[in-house]
């Protein structure tokens, strides 16, 4: 049987931890009003070591006190009795949302907060925050994208969240703030002969690991930050597959888009791509795609984009994508194929089938669009020949096309 985790001074109980220090010659166990799963009682162990830390600098006061434990009842009795700050709130939740965040998402969430709420409101007491004073300075952003403005809302959505479960306010003013609705672009694929002249163009102009790189991504549907993670070792030439288990997203390692790994087929020309990849990266550090200018793995997919992807597009005359569209066109190719839409979903590790047909419904349809749009032709013609035919008249449809 596994052990189970250990965590110095946090005791679990049974709907909250207890943290356990010394300040100030007195024990103090604290309850934290979280549910003692392991994840919170790693959180609530960071948060004692905070303390600790504090206490032995001797920077740790009765106002941190109130803002760690706020329904202690030591700050109820009046011994503390400041109201904390929303930067206070904030560094909280982050401590605690850690453990449940990726830490692209994490970064992405603590940058926010720095950059557009701690200058303006980090000192005031979060209580004190009215809606008005939020919504007035999120119009003052000027934000045009509806996907900038929901992302920047975000965390503090979940500090005011955070502050509403642990009694600090009382209101969750950002509820009054509507997320707001944008139009998400559609797949743009290329076809297949465009197809085919991206990559004879990179396979005249650049170095054959490029047009590996993009012939593989074309034949897989791979997203551009599991392609820059793909190992060797995820790749088997006997079963003729690769296990998509990873992503690279902002120069950080972590999981699937999905957090689920898959096995996908290689198609002939994917598996060709690879057979002629093994000659430059098999014996490197590990993995298939590197940067043939350094030699070293791709830490982002910008060298890809803005030395291959974009010039080649221009030079050929093709209306500029992102190079996401590689995904796109597998999709396409699939269904013009006649492959099943679920097979192909699972292949591209969608986390339903409904998702693909959500998002590829326009090439689905295609047949039957044009099998619909037909009969419509049709009744048209039988409609206008019988009417010619009674009237002595050539018919329509014949004089239209005569």
């Amino acid at each position: 049987m596994g052990r189970t985790e250990q965590f110095e001074g946090v005791y679990p109980r049974e709907t909250s931890i207890l943290v356990s220090f010394h300040w100030k010659g007195k024990r103090y166990r604290e309850r934290v009003a979280l549910a003692p799963t392991v994840a919170n009682q790693r959180a609530a162990y960071r948060m004692r070591d905070e303390i600790l830390v504090s206490i032995r600098i001797d920077k740790f006061t009765w106002d941190d006190f109130a803002s760690y434990f706020p329904d202690s009842p030591r700050v109820k009795s009046g011994v503390a009795a400041a109201k904390p700050t929303f930067k206070a709130i904030a560094e909280r939740w982050l401590v605690l949302a850690a453990p449940e965040l990726a830490k692209t998402t994490y970064r992405e969430y603590e940058n926010v907060l720095k950059r557009y709420f701690f200058p303006l409101f980090g000192h005031r007491a979060i209580a004190d925050i009215a809606y008005e004073d939020l919504a007035v300075y999120m119009a003052g952003l000027n934000v045009k994208s509806a996907k900038t403005f929901n992302n920047i809302m975000t965390p503090v959505r979940r500090v005011f969240d955070y502050a509403i479960k642990t009694k600090r306010v009382q209101v969750d003013i950002t509820r009054e703030i509507d997320s707001r609705r944008g139009q998400k672009p559609p797949p743009d694929p290329l076809d297949l002969t465009e197809m085919d002249m991206v990559l004879d163009r990179i396979r005249e102009r650049y170095d054959p690991q490029w047009l590996n790189y993009f012939e593989f991504a074309f034949f897989t549907g791979c997203r551009p930050s599991e392609l820059i993670a793909l190992k060797w070792e995820s790749v088997d030439f006997r079963r003729q597959q690769v296990r998509i288990e990873a992503a690279r997203v902002r120069s950080i390692d972590k999981d699937t888009k999905t957090h689920t790994a898959r096995d996908i087929d290689l198609q002939s020309r994917a598996r060709d791509a690879l057979l002629r990849q093994k000659a430059h990266t098999f014996l490197a550090d590990g993995h298939v795609f590197t940067n043939p200018v350094t030699g070293e793995r791709l830490m982002d997919t910008s060298p890809a984009v803005r030395t291959v992807w974009r010039p080649t597009l221009k030079a050929i005359g093709i209306r500029n994508r992102d190079a996401r569209q590689t995904r796109h066109t597998f999709a396409t190719m699939c269904l013009h194929a006649n492959m099943n839409p679920g097979y192909i979903s699972r292949q591209m590790g969608h986390t339903n089938a409904r998702m693909f047909f959500e998002v590829y419904s326009k090439w689905v349809d295609a047949d039957a669009s044009d099998r619909e749009r037909l009969k419509l032709d049709a009744l048209f013609t039988r409609t206008s020949m019988s009417a010619s035919t009674e009237g002595g008249q050539e018919p329509i449809a014949q004089h239209r096309h005569g």
